[in-house]
């Protein structure tokens, strides 16, 4: 089975082992114990890289990461965006009833490594022309000396660690940026603000609920657009009603989930939105269908079940590490 821990649940792992003589830890010892025999394991995602670096001191992010590094076993979830382009393909195949089908592109939501968890060929890292605010998506640039293409050099461990721990003076080198989702996670913050405010001055509860499914979707359209024209599939014809956008809507496992988030988070209308729900609803969007069980905050763990998510994917969510423990190991002791 597969087991989603969110940033605070390895921060939780990493301060009781701390409190424990060494190798006595008995929580890191009995998911290393799951881990080795085959029996569960525990998949990191792109924001796993992006929270930890957010350790300014090397040292703590170092003991951070290693306990990663040693659970895991750089064992990570492809970001929803990649994942979701082939959901879409999949769920045009099955719809149009098309034969022959070959998932285009081929894509897990497990693979190995930072490369996989960023769906790109330099993980984490991104060179580009700007760092300012307004650049938030400024376009790439290559170097002619790559320090990416350096690392690799040294081997994949070298490259794994620097890309999830970082070095001693990775913070305070010059140009590196390593507060992007944050300031994405911002000005997603402020946008869902100004929505929540008109929708739900606008109507009730259904009009909430319609506005953000038909957001998300009008957002997928260009991966719509794209698999039809792999398929060979006019677009009109897949959709010619909003009856036909909602069962398109259920077959697409990471936008179902993001919007049923969405939607939840918007009725809790008294609570602002913050810079950190845009990271929370991209890894859940994923973790929730693709993972057998899934520690969270309590309110994700409330929408979630509020949307009945847990129910249609067949997922454990829990907020409590422990709990999640407990129900890994009598499923493990049941098999």
């Amino acid at each position: 089975m597969t087991v989603y821990l969110d940033q605070n649940a390895w921060v939780n792992l990493l301060k009781e082992a701390k409190k424990a003589p060494p190798g006595t830890d008995r929580k890191i010892r009995e998911l290393m114990e799951h881990k080795k025999s085959g029996a569960a394991h525990f998949p990191l995602s792109a924001m796993h890289y992006m929270e930890t670096w957010h350790r300014s001191k090397w040292e703590s992010r170092y003991d951070l990461a290693g306990v990663m590094r040693d659970v895991s076993g750089y064992l990570t979830l492809a970001p929803m965006h990649r994942l979701q382009r082939a959901e879409i393909e999949r769920a045009i195949v099955e719809k149009m009833a098309l034969k022959g089908y070959t998932p285009v592109p081929e894509v897990g939501a497990f693979g190995h490594g930072v490369d996989h968890a960023f769906a790109s060929s330099s993980g984490r890292f991104r060179y580009v022309e700007s760092l300012a605010d307004e650049h938030l998506d400024s376009p790439a640039i290559e170097l002619e000396d790559d320090p990416i293409r350096i690392l690799k050099s040294r081997g994949d461990p070298v490259y794994q660690w620097a890309s999830l721990a970082g070095s001693p003076d990775s913070m305070e080198l010059e140009g590196f940026d390593r507060i992007t989702q944050h300031r994405r996670g911002r000005f997603y913050a402020e946008n869902q603000q100004k929505k929540m405010d008109f929708w739900t001055s606008s109507g009730g509860k259904d009009l909430v609920d319609r506005a953000v499914v038909t957001n998300d979707f009008i957002l997928a359209l260009d991966d719509v657009n794209d698999m039809c024209k792999i398929r060979g599939v006019d677009p009109l014809s897949l959709v010619h009603s909003r009856e036909d956008i909602m069962e398109l809507w259920n077959k697409i496992p990471t936008l179902h989930a993001y919007s049923s988030l969405r939607i939840q988070r918007f009725r809790n209308a008294h609570q602002k939105w913050s810079q950190h729900d845009l990271a929370d609803l991209l890894v859940l969007s994923v973790a929730i269908p693709y993972c057998d069980v899934v520690v969270t905050e309590r309110q994700w763990c409330h929408f979630a079940k509020q949307a009945k998510l847990d129910r249609t994917y067949g997922t454990f969510i829990t907020p409590s590490l422990d709990v999640a423990m407990q129900w890994v190991n009598e499923s493990v002791t049941r098999k």
